[in-house]
């Protein structure tokens, strides 16, 4: 069948008015598939990941409190120690007690702590409390003289060296921590601390208490 020159033109400008107006009003020219354009935002504007970098330190944070609450509420069992008499708070001398004369446990210039004392005085009045460990028979040593402010107090602690140190008490810290350690049925004990047994010379020694005010 054949169509006239007229005819072909009028049908080619008729194609082209609806390609047109299609274009104009937005509307398919086929049919297309359902919609599957993601409607997440875009990476430069997606919030940050609920993150880690941020909350790390807080998550540290509460573990130490956690750590230091558990290590404050502990206490460590003195019942196994009695035949020392070794007594929470009571002041008292700590001497050597092979020693020929006076050997008292004493705080010196600088902090410094060793058996040099030969009176009762501030400078040699200690007294024990249990420490913040659940091991049994653990103490501090803390002399009263340098525990009258409201604070944390000061305890004698262990050193490689001859000499013993006072500082600052700090719960469960290794070096501030003693077992006793009786010494037979005679009420004499040990003291055995981050560096070994304490006594003269650097020696372990046999120790006793005896009251302050005695």
């Amino acid at each position: 069948m054949r169509f006239s020159r007229s005819f072909v033109i009028a049908a080619a400008l008729t194609f082209t008015a609806s390609l047109t107006a299609c274009a104009e009003t937005g509307e398919p020219i086929t049919a297309t598939a359902p919609d599957t354009v993601s409607s997440a935002a875009p990476a430069s504007s997606a919030p940050s990941p609920a993150g880690t970098a941020d909350t790390t330190p807080v998550e540290k944070a509460t573990t130490a409190t956690r750590t230091a609450k558990a290590r404050s509420g502990a206490k460590s069992d003195l019942s196994g120690i009695k035949i020392t008499d070794i007594r929470p708070g009571a002041s008292v001398v700590i001497d050597i007690a092979t020693a020929d004369a006076d050997r008292f446990l004493q705080v010196g210039k600088g902090g410094k702590v060793d058996f040099t004392g030969r009176t009762r005085s501030d400078a040699t009045m200690m007294s024990f409390q249990p420490a913040n460990v659940s091991e049994p028979n653990r103490v501090v040593i803390v002399p009263p003289f340098w525990n009258e402010e409201v604070g944390t107090g000061y305890c004698v602690a262990a050193t490689p060296d001859v000499a013993l140190a006072l500082e600052k008490c700090v719960p469960g810290k290794s070096s501030q921590i003693w077992r006793v350690q009786p010494a037979g049925d005679s009420g004499l004990f040990e003291l055995r601390g981050a560096y070994g047994a304490v006594g003269a010379n650097n020696v372990g020694s046999t120790l006793q208490v005896l009251p302050f005010a005695g």
